[in-house]
């Protein structure tokens, strides 16, 4: 994603325009009024019970916190900075401030109502209107709007006009009215009039609607939950429902059938929290007649966190996921606590669970449908079913393995294959992670700091995202190659109380004419301590060089065959042998954050044919 992502025209004739048709019968089951997922401030009942809420009281801090700053460096000057240094540094930390200002402020006069706030509402909007376009600047390479000859909302710009339309709708009986028409004039302008010219005419589209990655159900959620809560038409208001209604398929399209996002579960919380928004909306529009998550694969996806979920608050870290993420709690909770649900037994989350943990506090829709979208906020319930022993998701070729209740040592591990042309993807098909007591250590370094080069044709110069920098093999010289049609095969499968084995054939993933076969196997064990051994099987037709590799964050010791890796009280031993050829063991620190170790599990001299194992237990 990224590199190849274009606007793009349609055929003749055709156009991304949603039927009239539609947009009447919408418009006949909608609300007459604006709506929005909470009410207006005028409503004290519904508001004023956060004054004394914990979250009440941690956004009145953080929003006089931010008003005794300065209003962020997010200016013409700065844009053209970041376009000349090719460095979005700056220009990123300027946006999540004002959009962290919005919704701080929003949230803090609402909750309390004392007109604090009302005025920096006005002066930060006054200032986010000076600015020439609020396109990301990484969107805008030739400058085409800055220089004011196309306006394209991207997704930047429609999360501001998101968080505008919701503060319009709640505030609004507070707000100036020249604060109000200002906000629906930079609505229509940013966003409501190039984008329906553009689905009108099927010409110059922009690229993120007919994307399959979190951009799609992000851009879809941030157009409708605007148009719902702003324009003054139902005809409008519809319109964008239906628009939304046609194209949420690409957002579908985004996950695998087995409910897997492959962008990692830091993207399945941003991509799957507005696809609720989406879903929400849909839902209050239609007084629950069309309802997004009705719908068995999204229902999969919906539990996505909890089936990947390694040890608690553990999650693997494939694709461009954060090293250390934590899944959104609202979001995982959202399906057993969503206003006309459960329909399942349920029972208390664990004490201490805080649902606005983790929240963004960059984009209204999450506060707001936690507080007024749930049945009890402050009480949610979650489904009783337990973890087992194991996830297996079969479409996307992922293994999630856990300890058995006779387990001595908390030991798991996951197994990833698939292909390498999936969202956000990483050339790492065969990718392993291995989890003792809490700790990782043996990691997929999950995603790079963002820069210009991330998403460009450059991607995979960088070592966390191409295959050097994952625990997978080296074969000839070569690394794993991008795209789609690089992919693995699963040989064999069996899983039983004790032991998990899975078989993958990973020469489709590698550009090596005189590879003939390479076999990885991964065996999870449970009895006594656990471990997982990882059996890599090659053989070329010419005499290769080959290695396997660990990758770690931990501590590495070597003594002969064993590498010991520890982080803390925690610590993993991995016995290596080679059949065919000398080991030889060396270790690397990659020069890029978090600068993981790779440790080489290298055949001493070429191979026709060699057999490399590591059997990781605790120690």
């Amino acid at each position: 994603m990224g590199a190849y992502d274009f606007n793009f025209d349609l055929p003749p004739g055709v156009t991304y325009a949603p039927s009239s048709d539609r947009v009447k019968a919408l418009q006949a089951l909608m609300p007459r009024e604006p709506f929005s997922f909470a009410p207006p401030v005028t409503d004290r009942a519904a508001w004023s019970r956060w004054q004394t809420d914990p979250f009440g009281q941690s956004i009145l801090k953080a929003a006089r916190d931010l008003a005794a700053q300065p209003y962020p460096d997010l200016s013409d000057a700065a844009f053209l900075d970041c376009l000349e240094k090719q460095d979005v540094t700056h220009i990123n930390v300027a946006i999540q401030v004002v959009r962290k200002r919005q919704v701080a402020f929003l949230l803090a006069e609402a909750i309390h109502d004392t007109g604090e706030f009302l005025a920096v509402i006005g002066d930060d909007l006054k200032k986010l209107a000076a600015l020439r376009t609020w396109i990301h600047p990484g969107n805008d390479l030739k400058r085409l709007n800055f220089d004011l000859k196309t306006v394209e909302p991207d997704l930047g710009v429609v999360h501001f006009v998101a968080n505008l339309a919701e503060t319009d709708f709640i505030l609004g009986a507070r707000l100036p009215a020249d604060v109000r028409a200002l906000i629906l004039a930079e609505a229509n302008r940013r966003v409501f009039e190039p984008l329906r010219q553009r689905l009108e005419t099927g010409r110059d589209v922009f690229w993120c609607i007919g994307v399959k990655h979190n951009w799609n159900s992000a851009y879809l959620a941030c157009c409708v939950e605007a148009a719902t809560a702003l324009l003054p038409s139902a005809a409008d208001r519809a319109y964008w429902l239906a628009f939304a209604e046609s194209l949420v398929r690409n957002s579908r399209d985004g996950f695998n059938d087995d409910g897997v996002c492959v962008e990692g579960v830091s993207y399945w919380g941003y991509s799957f929290t507005n696809y609720i928004s989406l879903s929400e909306s849909l839902r209050m529009a239609t007084g629950g007649v069309i309802d997004l998550l009705d719908e068995p694969k999204m229902a999969r996806a919906s539990r996505f966190a909890d089936e990947v979920e390694l040890q608690p608050g553990v999650f693997p870290t494939f694709a461009d996921c954060a090293l250390g993420v934590q899944a959104v709690t609202w979001t995982r909770l959202w399906p057993d606590n969503r206003r006309g649900t459960p329909v399942h037994a349920v029972e208390p989350v664990a004490a201490g669970t805080d649902p606005f943990a983790g929240m963004m506090l960059q984009i209204t829709v999450e506060p707001l449908l936690w507080m007024f979208r749930t049945n009890d906020p402050r009480r949610p319930q979650r489904r009783t079913l337990a973890p087992g022993l194991r996830t297996w998701f079969e479409a996307s070729m992922l293994l999630v393995c856990r300890p058995g209740p006779a387990t001595k040592r908390k030991l798991s591990a996951s197994l990833l294959g698939g292909n390498n042309g999936t969202n956000h993807s990483h050339n790492d098909l065969g990718t392993f992670t291995v989890v003792l007591d809490g700790r990782t250590l043996v990691i997929d370094p999950g995603a790079e700091i963002y820069s210009f080069r991330t998403f460009s044709t450059s991607r995979y110069d960088s070592m966390l995202l191409n295959s050097y920098g994952h625990p997978v093999p080296r074969v000839a010289g070569r690394l794993q190659e991008a795209g789609s049609e690089w992919r693995t095969k699963v040989l064999a499968k069996e899983f039983t109380d004790d032991v998990d084995r899975v078989v993958f054939d990973l020469k489709p993933a590698y550009d090596v004419p005189a590879l003939r076969r390479l076999e990885r196997e991964f065996i999870f064990d449970r009895r006594g301590d656990g471990s997982v051994t990882i059996t890599d099987r090659v053989e070329f037709s010419t005499p290769s060089a080959f290695e396997s590799a660990l990758i770690t964050l931990g501590q590495v010791a070597i003594e002969g065959s064993k590498v010991r890796l520890s982080d803390g009280a925690a610590v993993l031993v991995a016995e290596v042998s080679i059949d065919g050829a000398p080991l030889e063991i060396s270790t690397e620190t990659i020069d890029q954050p978090p600068n993981p170790k790779r440790i080489a599990l290298r055949c001493g001299g070429e191979v026709l044919k060699a057999v490399v194992k590591a059997v990781l237990r605790p120690a």
